[in-house]
């Protein structure tokens, strides 16, 4: 296979890739229905992964989770990382910039927070001191979240004041 072949082969993969799983648009050549069909059923194991590993992001969405997922995965491809939790930490950003976040959803964001960091080379756990605090809507009370490398976690709840 000569070079030239070779780029054009691995242009046309790359196409094909982001209509997959960046609603990107879709090389000639290729059946339409069949990739959009495709394209779908990743979304839905995505949608799946993420339903397992975030069940509490789920309860509280309620049932316009799987809309508003779809509508998510179609604007956002799957972290470079392709770990479903920062997958669903960035879903819950991105909900809290469309509506604010309930309470418990809020909360949930708040636990990943505390123990997983994002970085570029992808997820990875925390190792050092940390504090969190969020202040809840619904309830109107504050939480404190500190984690210590030798104690663990330790969250607190305090009322309105």
């Amino acid at each position: 296979m000569t070079t030239a072949a070779r780029k054009s082969l691995a242009a046309t993969q790359a196409e094909l890739v982001r209509a997959l799983v960046a609603q990107g648009p879709i090389p000639t050549g290729f059946d339409q229905s069949r990739i959009r069909a495709t394209a779908r059923s990743l979304v839905n194991k995505r949608r799946q992964a993420l339903e397992h590993a975030w069940p509490k992001l789920v309860r509280g969405m309620g049932d316009p989770f799987v809309e508003r997922f779809c509508t998510f995965a179609a604007e956002h491809p799957l972290p470079a990382s392709a770990s479903t939790l920062a997958d669903g930490r960035a879903y819950l950003a991105w909900l809290d910039r469309q509506h604010p976040l309930n309470d418990l959803l809020r909360v949930e964001a708040m636990s990943f927070d505390v123990r997983f960091v994002d970085t570029p080379t992808g997820l990875r756990r925390r190792t050092g001191f940390v504090v969190k605090t969020a202040k809840l809507r619904e309830s109107g009370t504050r939480v404190l979240a500190v984690r210590l490398p030798w104690l663990g976690e330790r969250w607190w709840r305090f009322p309105r004041s």
